[in-house]
């Protein structure tokens, strides 16, 4: 195999074990479970669609990308009355 296939298959298994690693890192108590990937939850009439092995959220019509990103946009739909 070539360098350039042996790097790209490192990469995958990297990305592979990162997501297992976040899936299970994730809070999903409350969180309406629709795949093992994906779930939903409604805060204040608001539905979040998350994918926490992927980092991704949908919230009011807009993609939110990144770990941190979501995980602080989940927070303070938390801290809302």
């Amino acid at each position: 195999m070539s360098d350039m296939g042996e790097l790209f298959n490192s990469m995958k298994q990297s990305v592979k074990e990162h997501r297992a690693k976040m899936l299970d890192a994730a809070d999903t108590n409350g969180w309406t479970k629709h795949t093992e990937y994906h779930l939903s939850r409604v805060f204040n009439g608001e539905r979040i669609e998350w994918w926490p092995s992927g980092g991704k959220a949908k919230y009011q019509g807009l993609m939110v990308y990144g770990h941190r990103k979501v995980n602080a946009l989940i927070a303070k739909l938390k801290e809302r009355p």
